[in-house]
């Protein structure tokens, strides 16, 4: 069993403390984040991060995607392992991006690309055919429908269904349980059945 370090002490850091729990090969030490108030969850102690990136096996336990990509390049040269839960159904073509956590419960399906540093939440179905960029949140319960391309960062809320064949631009955030019918452009958030932009994501300045 390896030690691995956990980066994050938010809401994100209790579920991904449950799932490495399940897979019995890695025993989770400490987890690292700033948050003076933070102390210990789930019997792991809270500690605060050092300048130093000598990190060996670490586990982002970060729900904002564009703080994990920080994050992510300021330790990189760690070691991120793929955290799937036993419950997962996972189709033998599939391939998943370092760092990707996929909670229980999840279908991710044949051909499917999943990138980088990715959230993959409980219940979510991920078709055949779709592209999935680095540092995006599939939230719990959404449906990918087959053949869907989704751009870096982008946030698909819980419940949400994308139609066939879309374009889910980078940096975009799609509402909880919007129904989406169009492609999606960059830094648009757009919710509703069916799903209208109703704004820009203001944080353009992740890349």
């Amino acid at each position: 069993m390896k030690d691995i370090t956990l980066y994050g002490a938010g809401g994100h850091c209790f579920a991904i403390v449950e799932l490495i729990n399940s897979l019995e090969s890695y025993n989770p030490v400490e987890i690292i984040d700033d948050n003076p108030k933070a102390k210990q969850i789930l019997g792991i102690p809270v500690i605060k991060s050092t300048r130093e990136t000598n990190y060996k096996q670490v586990a982002l336990t970060i729900g904002n995607n564009a703080n994990r990509k920080k994050v992510a390049k300021r330790i990189e040269n760690a070691t991120f392992p793929i955290l799937i839960h036993p419950s997962v159904v996972q189709y033998p073509s599939a391939v998943l991006g370092k760092g990707t956590q996929i909670l229980p419960g999840a279908v991710i399906d044949a051909d499917v690309s999943i990138g980088d540093f990715c959230i993959i939440n409980n219940h979510a179905t991920v078709s055949h055919n779709v592209r999935v960029a680095d540092f995006c949140h599939i939230a719990i319960n959404a449906v990918i429908s087959g053949g869907v391309q989704i751009g870096e960062g982008t946030l698909i809320g819980a419940g949400s269904i994308i139609l066939p064949e879309l374009k889910i631009g980078k940096w975009a955030i799609v509402g909880a349980g919007a129904v989406v019918t169009k492609n999606v452009p960059d830094y648009a958030v757009v919710y509703g059945n069916p799903a209208k932009i109703h704004r820009y994501n203001p944080l353009q300045t992740n890349e």
